[in-house]
């Protein structure tokens, strides 16, 4: 019998599924409290994140569900009830392989429910407000309901009617409050009325009013709080029912979440599995937050799928480690979108910010309204670095631009190989010759033994299923093709 729990949070739009419906996504705080598991399995364990059909998977573990304790706003449901892009909580046992377990307890948490205020679909990326929460919807968002099925966000967004189309939406919270979407499902009726979750704050028990996102909300002596018997409190996690009058959000439900999940609550000795977005970044080793839990990095973190400098707010991570005082400390932190590098000359066409174009290595950056640009004096035909990962279509979003660049004037190129013939790497299209490459290392920046053919035995490029080596190139670029002279595998 293990004598360690395992706690899986995942806090995003994650690769969780379940049986009868689809699954993967976001959610509040981390899970945990659960004993030590008996009888061959891994672990007990709790996640937060995003269903996709299937069994339920979280992290690549996939959990069955069909005898599952399943709730949807707070009633009672079956496996068949659940759906792609629905944000949930899930309490189950994995088993010793690792890969496999059994869901015991799963609860569907939608973020914000309501009658759409204002559209913005032309924006980047695409936006509408609802119970006066702006929700980003990107590549990654499962659109539910539409007829016909949306072609993109932009014409998800285009289809919703201000004060007239109702919604529900699953995901989480960026650094600006901001909703990413996981799931946006169009409504016909709304007989839960309006919803809303987060943290409460300013709270006046003689006056019966708080905020809550940054909406006011009043209550009333005959609001109904969950659990029976409990007391509201300053920044109490809660989940909320009513209606808009004026500009205050009227309550007529308040359930107090961190009492009702008690369960999902870590404990010292619990493994903890969070996703999420990045929040409060300031320097590595630090501190941030993934969906109000504190994240502890140290010189011991390991990073997959890229590296400490790619740490910054809006960044979806992926945080593994135990519960220490309350502060998550990462032994692990992944990446969930494939990052990418690029440092080089910049092409640019107009204004950057703006509505001009940029492009490095001959290849166009989208550029977005939460792309961070560091620049001195704007973005100018000048080296560029960019940070940022490929979306589903293909394109080069970037989330951090910067000026002054690091790498001793090197062209640099990070993504993952599409190809391999002979010594030449395919990385975002663009030739990586290594045949006068001098210097090799190995995912933990160690000289790698071997050299060139060491290096080529270690990459595997991208195939059905799998996505390729993440590589690090430094050297020369012209005419599509970096003539490299270091190279280094990344985790």
């Amino acid at each position: 019998m293990s004598s360690r729990r395992n706690v899986f949070a995942v806090l995003f739009a994650a690769t969780l599924a379940a049986c009868g419906g689809g699954g993967g996504g976001g959610g509040d705080a981390p899970g945990a409290g659960l004993s030590a598991s008996s009888g061959g399995t891994g672990g007990t364990g709790i996640s937060f994140g995003v269903m996709t059909v299937g069994s339920a998977i979280v992290n690549g573990v996939r959990f069955e569900d069909s005898t599952a304790n399943i709730t949807i706003d707070d009633t009672p449901k079956t496996a068949s009830d659940l759906r792609d892009g629905m944000v949930v909580k899930l309490r189950g046992i994995r088993n010793t392989d690792g890969v496999t377990g059994t869901a015991e307890r799963i609860e569907v948490e939608n973020e914000v429910r309501g009658t759409v205020q204002s559209t913005n679909p032309a924006a980047l990326p695409p936006a509408f407000v609802v119970v006066d929460q702006t929700v980003l919807v990107d590549d990654l968002t499962v659109f539910a309901s539409f007829l016909p099925v949306p072609a993109s966000p932009g014409a998800a967004v285009a289809a919703l009617t201000a004060a007239t189309s109702m919604v529900e939406v699953h995901g989480q919270r960026d650094a600006a409050g901001n909703i990413r979407a996981s799931r946006l499902e169009l409504l016909t009726t709304n007989p839960l009325g309006d919803e809303l979750r987060g943290r409460l704050t300013g709270l006046d028990t003689l006056a019966r009013t708080f905020s809550l996102s940054a909406v006011p909300v009043s209550y009333g002596p005959i609001t109904a709080i969950t659990p029976a018997g409990a007391s509201l409190a300053e920044n109490a996690r809660v989940e909320i029912h009513g209606s808009f009058n004026g500009a205050t959000f009227v309550a007529t439900r308040i359930d107090l979440e961190d009492l009702e999940d008690a369960q999902f609550q870590p404990g010292a000795n619990d493994d903890v599995e969070l996703e999420g977005f990045i929040v409060g970044f300031t320097v590595h080793p630090g501190t941030f937050t993934i969906n109000g839990q504190t994240v502890q990095t140290t010189s011991g973190t390991r990073f997959e799928n890229g590296s400490a400098l790619d740490l910054a707010d809006d960044v979806k991570v992926e945080a593994e480690g135990r519960v220490s005082g309350g502060t998550l400390v990462a032994e692990k932190i992944s990446f969930r979108r494939g990052r990418v590098l690029l440092t080089g000359g910049a092409t640019v066409t107009g204004t950057i910010p703006g509505a001009g174009t940029l492009e490095v290595f001959g290849k166009p950056i989208q550029i977005t309204g939460l792309t961070e640009i560091d620049a001195t004096s704007g973005i100018t035909n000048e080296p560029v670095e960019v940070r940022g990962y490929v979306d589903s279509a293909g394109a080069i979003v970037a989330e951090r631009i910067k000026d002054n660049p690091g790498g001793g004037g090197k062209d640099i190129l990070q993504a993952r190989v599409t190809d391999e013939v002979a010594n030449v790497l395919t990385v975002l299209g663009i030739d990586a010759d290594l045949t006068s490459a001098t210097q090799f290392e190995d995912a933990n920046d160690q000289p790698l033994s071997g050299g060139l053919s060491a290096f080529l035995a270690a990459v595997t490029p991208a195939s059905s299923g799998a996505p390729g080596t993440l590589v690090k190139v430094k050297g020369t670029f012209n005419l599509g093709t970096i003539a490299v002279e270091e190279a280094e595998l990344e985790n």
